[in-house]
């Protein structure tokens, strides 16, 4: 099983085991306050998310591969799910038992879909998902969830609620002059500023001018700056629970500020009840949208936080990632996936006692919080939702600045290749960039279901023209050698006279054979040079399809140059032979699979033809521009 090594670990050293037991009720308790936010934005109670927090991590130590790995529920799963029960309920019914049986259905559902991909070891179906459109996702995910706040925060309440995240913050700003809640504002300010202070004092890493790690240990001096590191670092993990503590101490001497539902002690809720094939039927695409963007954010999670000698198996993970999906629907959860700052905040640990120590933390606090009748405003929550979403935004400067400059390098390359100037937008569109901004901006217009599917057809369109699109490169020859390379810029490489090399890029079928003969017979005629031989490798050419073959076998019977195929695979070697290609090619075999031969016997015919002699086996053709 999974947590067999964390045995061997306890085995040898006992007292590990107690350190992570006590470590992970520490994390337990310090990052419960993340499952109500997760709550908050699904739009359900809180015993939802608690049912899921204490269930699901159980399952997958039974299932999963990873000793340290937490599951619970997610910010990605809950927006899904929140959008899905704001466009179906109006604010007056939604309430308990409704969302609780949508959230459990939903579980359900995705953990239907992530088991059966468990059992025919789908989990490769992940990689569909480009980087740019994971990263900028996760970067969207987290201004939705910034932007949802200022409702909260401000205490503004909207007749109309438009599922465009930037429209209803416009609409949050407009309202606030009028609506605005003075108390809730003031005590959102001020539970933000201690928050912030609390989190910069986990970063302080000075005692007057040195740093903490080069204070001596001996003595009471390094004893004092060892108390107070510990002191700023207990400081900044408890951050979360100081200001829901603060808050609701301040809450109860205001009636007026919003809090959320009384906490009930966790217990097993049934909701089959309440389920129908309407409802299933209507949430089955958020479903599918939610379990493949969470298996993406799982995996994701898992391989950041997996160490070196922890086994890795996705199947296993899967099936995880489906029992404990499915088994927190059964007592009133929601879908469940791992959650980064948990899993990092274990990482410490030895073993599974970890994990045990992490839901027994979470239980007690949720039993403290019930038993003490504690009232959390809104407001507390939607400070710690803020303050955690906000650092994901730190690395969106670099990664625009470096997807910015990869299309800008594209444009460089094709007006060095190509006779006529390439216009940005057609390269920004097709680049990583296009994906990177299509996926960020889409949540934020259209919400997170609908803008993420529009995000992942755009990045299928972007594939679909990569692979169909003009795909080939000019290739040339250094000087006094046989070496052939790409032509590029201050490079030793030269095209060689009256002979036009193109390196063909990916397999050649019906969706892009003709646009490359389109984009070939461009380049030929803006060339300031004579061509008479045309040399197309196609080294990376595994196959071409009926379609092409046809196509190559028309247009090369009228061209006005000879067309020589070069480095061509044993496969596509048959094709040409099979298909007539060959016979009119009329080409020596050793042609077929050698540039330099192909080279050599295209300048011995050039010098035939350039001297007035006739070259046997070659047709006269009529003069049309040259293609592949």
């Amino acid at each position: 099983m999974s947590w067999l090594p964390g045995l061997q670990i306890y085995r040898e050293d006992p007292l590990a085991a107690v350190r992570d037991l006590c470590n992970g009720l520490a994390i337990g308790v310090v990052f419960w306050p993340l499952v109500i936010g997760h709550a908050v934005l699904a739009k359900v109670p809180a015993f939802v998310s608690i049912n899921t927090s204490i269930s699901s991590p159980f399952v997958y130590l039974a299932l999963g591969s990873l000793p340290l790995l937490s599951v619970q529920s997610g910010s990605t799963a809950a927006l899904c799910l929140g959008e899905l029960i704001e466009s179906r309920f109006d604010e007056g019914d939604q309430v308990d038992h409704v969302t609780a049986a949508m959230a459990s259905m939903m579980a359900a559902l995705v953990g239907a879909m992530h088991f059966a991909l468990g059992i025919l070891d789908l989990a490769a179906i992940v990689e569909l998902f480009s980087q740019p459109l994971l990263r900028a996702r996760t970067g969207a995910a987290a201004l939705v969830v910034i932007l949802a706040q200022a409702e909260v925060l401000f205490a503004v309440k909207l007749e109309e609620k438009p599922s465009s995240p930037l429209v209803r913050f416009w609409k949050t700003c407009v309202a606030l002059p009028q609506q605005v809640h003075w108390p809730t504002f003031l005590l959102s300010s001020c539970l933000l500023v201690l928050l912030i202070f609390c989190k910069m004092l986990g970063r302080c890493n000075a005692v007057g001018k040195k740093p903490l790690d080069e204070v001596p240990r001996q003595g009471c001096y390094g004893c004092c700056c060892k108390t107070v590191r510990l002191v700023f670092q207990s400081l900044h993990a408890a951050g979360n629970l100081i200001v829901l503590i603060v808050a609701g101490a301040v809450s109860q001497s205001f009636t007026d500020i919003g809090v959320l539902a009384d906490f009930e002690e966790p217990r097993p809720r049934w909701s089959f009840a309440h389920w129908n094939l309407e409802q299933m039927s209507s949430a089955l695409p958020t479903a599918v949208l939610t379990a493949f963007l969470s298996l993406g954010s799982h995996l994701t999670v898992a391989q950041r936080v997996r160490r070196e000698n922890d086994p890795w198996m996705p199947r296993r993970e899967l099936l995880a990632l489906g029992g404990s999906s499915m088994v927190a629907a059964s007592i009133g959860g929601m879908p469940v996936m791992a959650n980064l700052a948990v899993c990092q905040a274990l990482q410490g640990n030895h073993g599974f006692m970890a994990t045990i120590g992490n839901i027994l933390g979470h239980l007690g606090a949720f039993f403290l919080v019930a038993k003490l009748s504690l009232k959390i405003p809104r407001c507390a929550v939607a400070v710690i939702l803020l303050v955690e979403f906000a650092p994901l935004f730190r690395t969106l400067p670099a990664e625009l600045r470096h997807l910015y400059g990869h299309a800008r390098s594209n444009v460089a390359r094709g007006h060095a290749q190509a006779a006529k100037p390439i216009r940005f937008f057609e390269v920004f569109v097709a680049s990583d960039l296009g994906i990177y901004l299509m996926a960020f901006f889409s949540p934020l217009i259209f919400g997170i279901v609908t803008g993420s599917v529009i995000a992942i057809l755009f990045q299928v369109l972007v594939s679909v023209s990569r692979f169909a699109g003009p795909g080939f490169v000019h290739i040339g020859r250094i000087p006094g050698t046989n070496t052939y390379d790409e032509l590029v810029p201050d490079s030793a490489v030269a095209p060689i006279p009256k002979i036009n090399i193109t390196r063909a890029i990916g397999p050649r079928w019906f969706g892009n054979a003709a646009a490359n003969t389109r984009a070939a017979r461009a380049d030929r005629q803006k060339l300031n040079r004579e061509i008479l031989v045309a040399i197309v490798d196609w080294s990376m050419v595994p196959f071409l399809d009926d379609t092409a073959l046809a196509h190559y076998k028309e247009s090369w019977s009228r061209v006005d140059v000879k067309v020589l195929v070069t480095n061509a695979c044993g496969n596509v070697r048959r094709q040409i032979k099979d298909s007539g290609l060959g016979d009119l090619l009329e080409q020596p075999e050793e042609t077929l699979m050698d540039l330099h031969s192909a080279v050599l016997w295209a300048e011995e015919y050039i010098r035939q033809v350039e001297s007035g002699r006739t070259v046997i086996g070659v047709r006269e053709r009529s003069a049309v521009a040259f293609d592949e």
